[in-house]
Formats: C-alpha cells, structure tokens, sequence
C-alpha cells in the first residue's frame, strides 16, 4: 500500500509542461494554480512516507528527483515548497555512486536523449573528431528539443553536479556532460546561462585529467567564447559576466600554470573575447558594458604584467565612465567597477604608469569635481563609495610613480586646495 501511494505522490508531483512556456508567467491555468497550491501538502506526505517506509535505489532516485524538482526559485515553487524539499533532500547530501547513476541513467538522462549533442560520443562522453550528422548536424539538435517540455530538468542536473563526488565522475563521465553541454549550447540565453552555471558548478569537483582526457576541456571553451556573443538578451549581462568568470576558471584548471597556453588562453580571453568583441559591439549596452569591467580584476590579475600589451585599449575604455559628459550620466556603478579594474591595472603593470599618469590623474579628478558638483544630486552613500575609489586610485598610482605628488597631484592643490585636498589627503 505504502509503495502505491509512493508512487501516487511522485506522479502528482510531476511539473506540468505549462511552466516550461519561455515566459514563466504566461500560459499559467487556474487548474494549474490549483495543483501549485497544492505541492506542499504533498511534499509533506513525502516526507513523511519516506521515514516510514525503506526504499530501494529506484525509489530513492525517484524521491530525489521529485524533492530536486522543487530545489530552487521557480515559477512553480513557493518558500514552503522549497523549504519542505531541503528537509527532503538532506536525507540523501551524500548520496553513494549506485544512486547518483541510477538518478543519471533514468531521471535525468531519458530527458535529453532524443536531442543528442552532435560533438559528443554518448556511450563515453568524449569529444567526436567531427560533428554528428555533419555540417547540418546542429540543425538536427535544435529540432523539436522534447527536454525543453520538462521545466525542472535544469533543477535535476544542477543537484546532480553538487553532489557527485571527485573519484566518481569516471564512471558517470558520460551520463553528467551531455545535459551540460545541451543546456550550454542552446540557442536561446536563458537555457545558455544554465549551462554556464552548470560549467561553474561542474569545475568545483571535476578532476583536471578528466577534462583534458575527453576533450571537452576544449569543446566547454568554445562553447563559452559563442555565450560571450549573446549580447542583446535582457540575461545578457549575467550570461556575459558568468562566462568570463567560468572562462577564466576553466583556463586555470586545464592549463599550467606560467605556461604558453594558459598565457594565450587568458590573453585570447581579454584581447579577442571582452576587448575585440564585447566592447567593440556593446558601447550602447551598458549592462553588457558593465558586466564585463565587473569580471575584469580577476583575469588582471591572472594575467599580471601581460595585461601591458593591451594598456592601449583597456586604460581609455576605464577612464571613458569618469568623465562628465553634458547631458549624459554615467551609472556610478560602472565608474566604481571601472575604478576597481584601474587600480589592478596600476598593481599588475607598474613600470608603464609613468606613460599613463597623467591621462589617469586628468579623468580621476575630473570625476571627483562632477561628484562634488552635484552633492545635492542622486544617492549620498554612493557617491561617498565613488570618491573613496578615486582616493584609492591615487594612492596606487602614487606608490608605483612616486613622482605625481610632487607634480600632478601638487598642481590640482595650487589649481582648487579646498576642491582637491580630500582626493590628496594622506598622499601630498
């Protein structure tokens, strides 16, 4: 009895396809209004039943999917719904490989396999020396797309990834990385920001050798440097600044470090990706803009003194935020982030700032009059955060070319002492 009614619940639970709509928010009926009001009850009963009763590893992957399926903010869950399926899930945080492969081969797996990857080998999730299919054979993977009928599958894969463990990807290798690259590379943003984020939560166990061994290092790379073209989707910002940051941990896993390879990778990361593309094709898209000078002090400072053969392009394009423009207003967020990504380049390069300083020195401070031009305007809190990374900035450039306080930095206190002496303070 308690296994008919086990199963009378996981059915229950099953996400109607209207949630899979590319708006969550249309297509909603009042029939399926009425079975979200009702998850909880039967989360509840799940839970309850499975203290009762002992599954087997069917029945457990059968649970876990269920409980997964409302393992994060949906348009089909509510807190409750989600608080009831932690509780479920704790129960299986360290779930043993048996039950991680009977989750992947069954749950997860059916869902995807009518869409095939056509550069993937799916009996052992290697890289194909040439595309399925042929040339047209991506046509082919974006026909009918039956996974996209199941709105929880991205739920079920993320859950996966968090709790497969290092020593077992070998043998789950070709169940994990097909949903992966799937999601990745789709064709619409949001199910590419997915696979991004499945990339950042695959990086965190996956041993490097794997990755290297089956070539899908290189097929995850490529497939990030297309999510870096998505530049006009309202998620572009997020997908832009989430695939330079799994971009950049890619590259440090797979490569080693010091080496020339992961110098052309990071180099072929800035130079061709953020400044040959994205900067080049989103000047009026301030969120892509600012996306990608919110990822930038990392891969600075990964690349280090190699940031100097592109000073020519980065130092302008920072500097540009900080100058008062009439009638236009760059967003203070964007000035600080330009500010943070600044201040490495002055840390990382130091010998070429003497070239550069005074170009900086001339944008900082006439950022700092706009600031305090317009005290009366806009939000007090940010603009105390502004001046106090133009101070920083100072005092980094200071430290790496001594000779501005005596020069540039002298000459803004003769010009204006009372407008520039707390931009100076501390360094004059």
């Amino acid at each position: 009895m308690s296994e008919k009614k086990l199963q009378q619940i996981l059915r229950s639970l099953q996400i109607p396809s209207d949630y899979a709509q590319k708006s969550e928010t249309t297509g909603i009926t009042s029939q399926v209004e009425i079975w979200k009001a009702k998850t909880s009850c039967l989360l509840r009963d799940l839970s309850e039943l499975i203290r009762e009763k002992e599954l087997s590893i069917a029945e457990q992957a059968n649970v876990v999917a269920a409980a997964a399926s409302f393992d994060a903010h949906n348009s089909w869950t509510s807190p409750e719904s989600r608080a009831l399926a932690t509780e479920i899930l704790a129960d299986f945080s360290e779930p043993n490989l048996p039950l991680m492969f009977q989750l992947l081969e069954t749950n997860v797996n059916p869902l995807f396999r009518s869409n095939l990857h056509p550069s993937l080998n799916p009996s052992t999730g290697r890289k194909t020396d040439r595309p399925a299919g042929g040339p047209m054979g991506t046509h082919d993977f974006y026909e009918t797309q039956a996974w996209k009928k199941y709105p929880a599958a991205a739920n079920l894969v993320f859950w996966c990834l968090r709790h497969i463990q290092s020593q077992d990807y070998d043998r789950l290798w070709y169940l994990v990385i097909p949903p992966i690259m799937t999601f990745l590379d789709d064709w619409q943003v949001p199910y590419k920001l997915k696979g991004v984020q499945m990339v950042e939560d695959l990086l965190q166990h996956v041993p490097r050798e794997l990755l290297k061994r089956t070539g899908v290092d290189g097929l995850i790379l490529t497939s990030l440097n297309t999510c870096l073209a998505q530049l006009d989707d309202a998620e572009s910002p997020q997908l832009i600044q989430t695939a330079i940051s799994v971009s950049l941990s890619l590259s440090l896993l797979t490569t080693t470090p010091g080496s020339s390879m992961q110098f052309d990778q990071l180099c072929a990361l800035l130079g061709e990706r953020i400044i040959g593309a994205i900067w080049l094709y989103s000047y009026d898209k301030l969120g892509v803009v600012q996306a990608s000078v919110d990822s930038l002090p990392p891969l600075l400072n990964a690349l280090g003194l190699g940031c100097c053969r592109y000073l020519k392009a980065l130092i302008p394009q920072l500097l540009h935020p900080l100058l008062p423009v009439s009638f236009t207003s760059h967003p203070v967020e964007l000035q600080i982030s330009s500010l943070r990504a600044l201040t490495m380049i002055i840390h990382e390069c130091p010998y070429r700032m003497s070239q550069w300083k005074g170009t900086i020195i001339d944008s900082i401070s006439r950022c700092w009059v706009h600031s305090r031009d317009t005290q009366s305007v806009g939000d007090s809190s940010r603009r105390d955060k502004l001046e106090e990374h133009l101070r920083s900035s100072c005092e980094a450039l200071a430290k790496v070319c001594p000779s501005i306080i005596e020069e540039e930095l002298r000459r803004l206190l003769v010009i204006d002492h009372d407008m520039f002496q707390e931009l100076v303070a501390g360094i004059a």
